[in-house]
């Protein structure tokens, strides 16, 4: 019975419904736009099954004003729809970009079996701040990833079953993303021109690489060592007592680019001690909030009742249909906060790190 719930509830998700969810408004000067992007590097190979790399890039971005909504996750869902409710954002897809100035570029790195838009409300926050975000997909590892002719992927099932089990697996597969991620990173930042028209508003003097969990490690590992990047934000790295692609904790910052650390207190990660603090040029905000709190998860969490909650089967499921993405409640605890609150602080304090740091 509760296979066929799971089955049940996740085709439902893929249904229309009268009920819409609105994501929180971003409060920048900017319109913004969103727009899908493929890059591919026929020189490496995906993470599973020996083909060529493919990956998907979604670019927000300051555009000409509009007001409307629109679906959530364009691209990827056909008609916004999460847990049977219609989620409209405020990006709007393929919006002519605002030719006004360069813009400052930031790169983000999802956490493990995050898709690249599960993070659109910070992405367009951050849009709406006067900046060019490219967030980043990488198959294999993003739990659901539509290209635009139709192929799509999400996690093998030998790693659906063995990365909640197996710890050493669970730690080469890691360093595998690692490595994977920051290929993909290098690749965009060496052909710029594969952006198009969103090329000539970028300022790659300017670039911030952030990433969550798995992708903090990759912002923290790459930025600090290649010098096109300027400035790093980590949002919950996966710091423990092993060794992360050959780091034990963070690796040295030896130019003392600025890097902000965001640790969720509520969680599951190891105790960091005072590492951190002894990073070069460190700047820290341990936020009351568990780890998946920092993704567009925990808005509808505190949102939409019942959602995220056929865990494993589900799981299962998304593995065999690749119908959508694979949606989750775990670890999305906010503590003492409000989650209107607690998105309305989150943004406040990244803007205002970026704009004090990496923007001057």
């Amino acid at each position: 019975m509760y296979f066929v719930l799971s089955f049940l509830i996740l085709f439902s998700t893929s249904h229309s419904c009268a009920v819409t969810l609105t994501l929180p408004k971003p409060t920048g000067p900017y319109a913004v736009g969103t727009r899908g992007i493929e890059f591919r590097d026929s020189t490496r190979q995906m993470l599973r099954g020996g083909d060529f790399k493919r990956w998907m890039v979604q670019a927000y971005y300051p555009s000409v004003h509009h007001e409307e909504t629109y679906g959530y996750m364009p691209g990827t869902l056909d008609e916004g729809i999460v847990w049977g409710i219609t989620i409209q954002a405020h990006a709007k897809p393929d919006a002519d970009p605002l030719i006004a100035k360069k813009f400052p570029v930031m790169i983000f790195v999802p956490g493990r079996g995050g898709e690249r838009q599960l993070y659109t409300i910070l992405c367009e926050e951050l849009a709406s701040q006067g900046m060019i975000v490219l967030a980043m997909d990488q198959p294999y590892v993003a739990n659901f990833v539509k290209f635009p002719d139709g192929a799509t992927s999400g996690l093998s099932l030998k790693d659906v079953w063995y990365l909640p089990r197996d710890r050493n697996y669970r730690y080469a597969y890691d360093d595998a993303v690692i490595a994977g991620a920051m290929g993909d990173v290098a690749y965009v930042l060496d052909h710029q021109e594969v952006l198009g028209t969103l090329t000539p508003l970028c300022d790659f003097n300017k670039v911030i690489l952030m990433g969550h969990s798995l992708g903090g490690n990759v912002a923290h590992i790459l930025g600090f060592k290649d010098e096109r990047v300027r400035a790093v934000v980590d949002i919950d790295s996966k710091i423990t007592d092993r060794a992360v692609f050959g780091h034990v904790g963070v690796p040295v910052n030896m130019d003392g680019k600025p890097v902000y650390f965001i640790r969720g207190q509520l969680q599951y990660q190891e105790d960091v001690g005072t590492q951190l603090s002894q990073i070069e040029n460190n700047f820290i905000w341990s936020a009351n909030v568990q780890h998946s709190a920092f993704s567009d998860n925990a808005f509808f969490a505190h949102k939409i009742p019942g959602f995220g909650t056929y865990r494993y089967g589900g799981a299962i499921f998304n593995w065999a249909l690749k119908r959508g993405p694979y949606w989750s409640a775990v670890d999305t605890n906010l503590g003492e906060s409000d989650v209107d609150t607690w998105i309305k602080d989150y943004r406040a304090s990244v803007v205002s790190w970026l704009k004090n740091q990496a923007f001057n």
